[in-house]
């Protein structure tokens, strides 16, 4: 990565990645990348970004079992956080990481996406979001999921699908569903129980944002798991929650 790149990179990390102290998670350890088991088959792995000023912050994805192989769910929030996730699969699953989904263009999303393309491994997206990244300096994904361009379109990898609710959190927000365990991933259109902000608001659409979390309920009335891009994992009620957070 070029200076020039990589400077816009940092900043677009603290403009895009910016997060409220209610998301602000204490880890169990001095480890700077988490993977833990949430079902049968999906693993959730959590980041934490330091900023210049020493506050740390957590960040949420997903990985999930796709026979022989994994999908990942979003990178860890920057490209060194990336190759530790990546070497902690590795580690705790013994399984190859088939393909990659990122779900939004921000920092938290996609500033691992060069590691992932570095080592063979397709990053699928939004095609706006390929746009929105090359715009912004940040390194894009490798494909688009041309099915999920237009708002309720979905598109099924292997084990997971993928379902573009509308505009939210950013224009382009996915959520990803898996079937086989009722597990949610509703990214950062999803706020944490404990969140009484939306949050990094730089690119929503608030009057979009409560019309995507009802199609959300709505396709996915037998969720069990819903798993927010910060912040701890709940069920149906994180949907709710964000709910009361959005004007009406």
């Amino acid at each position: 990565m070029n200076l020039l790149r990589l400077a816009a990179s940092f900043l677009l990390l603290i403009a895009w990645g910016n997060v409220q102290a209610t998301e602000r998670v204490a880890p169990r350890s001095d480890a700077t990348v988490e993977l833990d088991s949430l079902r049968p088959g999906v693993w959730i792995h959590t980041s934490y970004y330091t900023y210049p000023n020493g506050s740390r912050f957590s960040s949420n994805g997903l990985v999930v079992r796709d026979g022989n192989g994994l999908t990942l769910v979003d990178t860890a929030w920057g490209e060194r956080l990336t190759v530790e996730l990546l070497d902690l699969i590795q580690k705790e699953l013994r399984l190859p990481v088939r393909r990659a989904i990122v779900t939004h263009a921000h920092g938290d999303r996609t500033a691992g996406a060069d590691v992932l393309r570095d080592r063979g491994i397709p990053v699928l997206a939004h095609p706006r979001t390929i746009d929105l990244t090359m715009e912004s300096g940040l390194s894009p994904p490798s494909d688009s999921l041309s099915g999920v361009s237009h708002v309720g379109g979905s598109v099924t990898l292997g084990a997971v699908e993928v379902f573009y609710p509308g505009p939210g959190h950013s224009p382009e927000n996915l959520m990803v569903w898996v079937p086989g365990a009722k597990v949610l991933f509703g990214g950062c259109a999803v706020r944490p129980g404990d969140a009484t902000t939306l949050g990094n608001t730089a690119h929503a659409n608030r009057s979009e944002w409560p019309l995507a979390i009802e199609r959300a309920t709505k396709r996915y009335a037998d969720v069990q798991v819903v798993v927010p891009g910060h912040g701890a994992v709940g069920g149906p009620e994180l949907l709710r929650h964000t709910l009361t957070l959005l004007p009406r």
